[in-house]
């Protein structure tokens, strides 16, 4: 059977992202069906015409993705049986690869995490057990211990949100929540500081303001509590998008 694997050459760079995409879709296709065996690491650069190197790295790629049970050497991984948190883990590695964190895409996302925060703090308001909602207090607590330094502050807010999006008991929403982190993160870390420049105290502010309505479980407090929470991160999405107008403006 894997001598008639449909696997081409590779010419362009980041080569091992190519080889994941290939024997991605020989498993969605149903050509490698789960239990199979994938050729050895040896057979796969010579399928493929490229090191050894590349191909660990695809495996290991394939291996956090869930879609493979990785084994080295000779005898080859093994295709897994695949859940729904496998396929949309999936999908949130290629969408990682895919989006670049540019200010319009950040802006787009801003816009796109709205209703999924909305989704995430009802869900944890029902579902969220009493040790969920001590985790999240301490994290707040964490949050309030750390506005001095901005970054921190910043990881520690993922993380809560993060911790929220698990309190769902929904296997879905940590996933997609991970998605835009990831993104959030690698945009906003390098330039926090010019961004969030007066400090975290009204993000915290908002956060703190969100955990207490969902605490409650009334569903007309989470939603005014979201309103105030997205009126404090719009204040910041105007300050990004008005920067570059206002320096031209000088410069003219």
């Amino acid at each position: 059977m894997t001598e008639s694997l449909p696997y081409k050459p590779l010419k362009k760079t980041r080569l091992y992202e190519q080889v994941v995409e290939q024997i991605q879709q020989t498993i969605i296709n149903g050509k490698l069906q789960p239990g199979d065996r994938l050729p050895s690491e040896r057979d796969l650069a010579g399928m493929f015409h490229v090191g050894r190197p590349t191909i660990r790295e695809s495996l290991r790629t394939l291996g956090i993705m869930g879609l493979i049970e990785v084994r080295t050497g000779q005898k080859g991984s093994i295709v897994r049986i695949c859940d729904i948190s496998h396929y949309v883990e999936t999908l949130r590695i290629q969408l990682s690869w895919m989006i670049k964190a540019d200010e319009k895409t950040i802006l787009e996302l801003w816009e796109v995490r709205k209703p999924i925060e909305r989704g995430i703090a009802h869900a944890s308001a029902k579902n969220a057990t009493s040790k969920d909602m001590k985790e999240l207090g301490d994290l707040i607590q964490r949050m309030e211990a750390s506005i001095g330094d901005m970054k921190s502050y910043f990881r520690l807010a993922l993380q809560f949100h993060s911790k929220l999006a698990q309190a769902t008991h929904n296997r879905v929403y940590p996933l997609i929540w991970r998605l835009l982190d990831d993104i959030l993160f690698q945009a906003y870390i390098p330039k926090i500081d010019r961004l969030f420049s007066k400090g975290p105290s009204k993000l915290f502010f908002g956060n703190k303001v969100l955990l207490k309505a969902i605490q409650s479980g009334d569903p007309a407090m989470i939603d005014q509590a979201l309103e105030t929470h997205a009126e404090v991160e719009n204040m910041f999405a105007k300050h990004r998008t008005a920067q570059p107008a206002m320096k031209k403006g000088r410069k003219s």
